[in-house]
């Protein structure tokens, strides 16, 4: 029986890969100009492919919550949090939208090829998540090892998006070359990382129901 949960999980996986590698081959034709709907690009906000991205964060926050009730996991809640604020992010622009107005407001200098604005939308990212990871901090160190373990494996994805989202992100805005390639393996490198965090959300979700669990001391 644990053999056929672990199949279906695992076939969830290679599902979710499967749909963002379609996505990102109509971006790629959209690119050679085979097609001409922008919406085929998955650079666009609220394009195809960014709305998938916007369903599978959605339903990230939705099987945490899950998991922490099922679980009774309080960790997975301060998590649940974190990414319904990269969900609002997404898909509102917020860290471009305040990073824009901070920019403007305190005149902030471009640095090493980045512009002012690049620069405020960093700030937003790094205040927003430092926040929210001070909440997950404190419910992380009052878990269960067991708990931990998970935390740790969400914290460690979360890495992974900000290496696509921030720093390969920073990368296309500072170098005026391979603006394209830059382009593809930040949004679909993204793509890729959260379909895996949906993974491991709906194992997560999908274990057997536990007993209430002892804080750390």
């Amino acid at each position: 029986m644990d053999i056929n949960i672990r199949d279906r999980r695992f076939d969830f996986l290679i599902l979710l890969v499967l749909v963002d590698l379609f996505f990102i081959g109509l971006h790629v034709v959209y690119k050679f100009g085979v097609v001409s709907n922008p919406l085929y690009s998955i650079e666009i906000d609220w394009g195809y492919a960014e709305v998938f991205q916007y369903i599978k964060e959605y339903w990230i926050v939705a099987l945490l919550i899950a998991a922490g009730v099922r679980l009774k996991a309080k960790v997975y809640f301060p998590w649940a949090l974190l990414f319904v604020y990269l969900l609002f992010d997404d898909s509102l622009q917020v860290h471009e939208n305040v990073g824009k107005y901070i920019a403007t407001s305190f005149n902030i200098p471009g640095v090493f090829n980045l512009r002012s604005i690049d620069i405020g939308e960093l700030l937003v990212g790094l205040a927003a998540g430092g926040i929210l990871l001070l909440f997950v901090a404190y419910y992380h160190w009052k878990s269960s090892l067991i708990r931990r373990r998970s935390s740790w494996t969400l914290f460690l994805m979360l890495v992974m998006v900000a290496f696509f989202g921030v720093f390969v992100d920073l990368l296309h805005s500072a170098i005026p070359w391979f603006h394209g390639v830059f382009g593809l393996i930040e949004d679909g490198g993204e793509m890729l990382v959260f379909s895996l965090i949906l993974w491991y959300a709906y194992s997560l979700s999908d274990q057997s129901s536990g007993i209430p669990e002892q804080e750390a001391p």
